[in-house]
Parts: structure tokens; C-alpha cells; sequence
């Protein structure tokens, strides 16, 4: 997996959140060391084959999008959004890129439209590029008090917070009232103090701590 800490994810453990057996399934199959972790996030999260198509989704996601699984990214994302929508996926295919963020328009299986910040990575199997995992909060979402850490620092866990919410780093600074560059050193502090490789990580990393 890309930047994760990874292990075989069993499906008593992601049963436990919700998650339908179709969907369970799914996700052994195209992400087989997915940590157990990731089905514990609270924040929307998905994954996408290389084909731009919606795979697998999290219980959080199915909660707040409706099922989107088998739709494309094309009919998901708004108009306005799609080609830098497609242009970021096509960059972690590539490998230009390992892992963007932005905030973008979606259409639910509603039919509603959400403004959602995304945060993605290459999703990896055997070191090869199989899709993208990412996380997708909605930018009106509230964001709970991260709990108090010997870890790390208080503005720390701050940023952590947002982190774990699915914010990007424009979003983080302009929610903190602080530069983009100070939100940056905070999230190398953050997984520096963690042991971790990546912010997807370091959240997966949170949770297994309880710090959010």
C-alpha cells in the first residue's frame, strides 16, 4: 500500500462498521493489505480502480454520498471540477504524482450536490499502481477536539484534527489562521513524531492511538 502500514484486513473487522459482505469482499480483493484501520475512519473514505470507477466505499461514505460503488468519476464529480478531477487521477496512475488533494463539487446518489475536500494516494499492490485510496470530507463538516497526546504538541494536534477530517493543507491554514508552510512543518512534525511516511498514514496511525 502507498504510505500505509499495512496488514491483512479480516472481515469480522470491517463488518464491524457496517460494511455489506459484497463490499467486504471487494475491498480483500483489490487491496488485500489494506490495514484493518482504514475501516475504522470516521471521515468518508473510497477507492478507485484504474479505470476511474468507484470500488469500494467506507461506511462513513455510504452514510453521507449514498452508494456511488460502479459509478466513474465522470459521473460523480461536477462539470466545473472533472478535468482537474481527471487530471489528478491520472497523475498517481503515472506516478508523477503519489498523492493530491482539493476541493471539489460532488453529485450523491441522491442526487445533491456536496462540496467535499478530497485527499488521495496511489493505492499499490506488489508495487504496482491498482488505484487510488483516498478520503473525502465534506467542507461544512464540523471538527471534533483531537484528544491530548504526550505524542504531540497542541497545535499539533490541531492540524492532526483536520488531518483525520479529510482537509487540505490550504483548508487546515485558513481554519487555524496560519501559513500554508506552517501547516507543512506542523504535518512533517506530525509524522515524524508518529514514525509514520504519509499523512494518509498518519492518520490511519491516529486512530490506532485514539487521538482522534
Amino acid at each position: 500500500c502507498a504510505g500505509f502500514s499495512c496488514s491483512v484486513a479480516t472481515g469480522d473487522t470491517i463488518a464491524g462498521v457496517g460494511v455489506d459482505d459484497a463490499n467486504i469482499a471487494e475491498l480483500r480483493r483489490i487491496a488485500p493489505d489494506l490495514a484493518p484501520s482504514i475501516a475504522k475512519l470516521t471521515v468518508p473514505a473510497y477507492i478507485l480502480d484504474r479505470n476511474a470507477t468507484v470500488r469500494w466505499l467506507n461506511a462513513a461514505a455510504v452514510a453521507r454520498f449514498g452508494n456511488l460503488r460502479g459509478k466513474r468519476i465522470a459521473q460523480i464529480v461536477d462539470p466545473a471540477d472533472a478535468a482537474l478531477a481527471r487530471q489528478e487521477f491520472a497523475a498517481k496512475l503515472l506516478g508523477t504524482q503519489e498523492t493530491t488533494e482539493g476541493t471539489v463539487t460532488i453529485r450523491t446518489a441522491q442526487g445533491t450536490r456536496q462540496t467535499v475536500e478530497i485527499s488521495s494516494t496511489q493505492l499499490l499492490d506488489e508495487g504496482s499502481i491498482v488505484g487510488v485510496f483516498g478520503l473525502a470530507s465534506p467542507a461544512d463538516e464540523p471538527v471534533a477536539a483531537a484528544a491530548a497526546s504526550p505524542h504531540l504538541t497542541p497545535r499539533q494536534l490541531d492540524v492532526l484534527r483536520y488531518l483525520a477530517a479529510g482537509h487540505s493543507t490550504a483548508a487546515i491554514a485558513t481554519r487555524l489562521g496560519i501559513a500554508i508552510d506552517t501547516v507543512r512543518n506542523h504535518i512533517r512534525g506530525i509524522m515524524q513524531r508518529l514514525g509514520v511516511h504519509s499523512r494518509l498514514e498518519a492518520v490511519i496511525r491516529a486512530h490506532d492511538l485514539g487521538l482522534v
